[in-house]
């Protein structure tokens, strides 16, 4: 049955046919067949809408992940640093135990100045996704909006515009994660060889005698 046309229903029967309505079809007064039509008839030009609308689906899945895992990236950072700024407070009062004194402060430093880059990266990335996500959600109104009318010129360059641009930001996003991993590893990687590099200081030299 075409969509949006009207129900037929015949009073005859086929041969071979299971009718499982048991009642009687309705006819005319003239034999004619009766016609039923449907209250809410879907027109062709729903379905397209809404299909257009869903096209960019994948895109705001995508986008929405990266999202996700770039708040846990900053959230992890902000931790870091603020576990950092009380050791090093800590450290420049003397309120520790800990040896070798100087040589931890300009290590905290470092790591410090390194977290403030990360930082920004994420920061970077964050505000790339969510711009990103509103051209997609604005790609899919605007496909809608283009089936609606009629697919005019102008709402699907619009469109297209709006998902080359929302595509150009996650690869830009996608570096910049990229670029804050490396620096990641690059600082887990000084860590280890501060420490490795304490433990040869304590065979070489008594350390620091701490601060009364």
């Amino acid at each position: 049955m075409p969509v949006g046309a009207s129900l037929m229903v015949s009073s005859g029967r086929s041969v071979g046919q299971v009718d499982l309505d048991p009642t009687p079809s309705p006819t005319r007064p003239d034999g004619e067949e009766l016609a039923l039509t449907l209250p809410f008839p879907i027109t062709p030009t729903n379905y397209a809408a809404l299909s257009a609308m869903i096209t960019p689906a994948i895109f705001l899945t995508a986008t929405g992940s990266l999202i996700i895992s770039t708040s846990n990236r900053m959230s992890r950072i902000i931790d870091r640093i603020r576990t950092l700024n009380d050791v090093g407070d800590a450290l420049d009062r003397g309120d520790s135990k800990l040896d070798f004194l100087p040589e931890r402060l300009e290590h905290l430093d470092d790591q410090v100045v390194r977290l403030e880059w990360r930082s920004d990266r994420v920061r970077h990335t964050l505000s790339m996704l969510y711009i990103a996500l509103a051209t997609f959600i604005g790609t899919s109104l605007t496909l809608a909006v283009d089936t609606l009318i009629g697919n005019r010129a102008i709402t699907a360059s619009v469109a297209t515009s709006l998902s080359v641009a929302g595509v150009g930001l996650m690869l830009l996003a996608s570096v910049n994660l990229v670029r804050e991993a490396r620096a990641a590893l690059a600082s887990n990687h000084r860590e280890i060889r501060f420490y490795r590099d304490l433990r040869t200081l304590r065979k070489l030299q008594p350390p620091n005698p701490p601060a009364p």
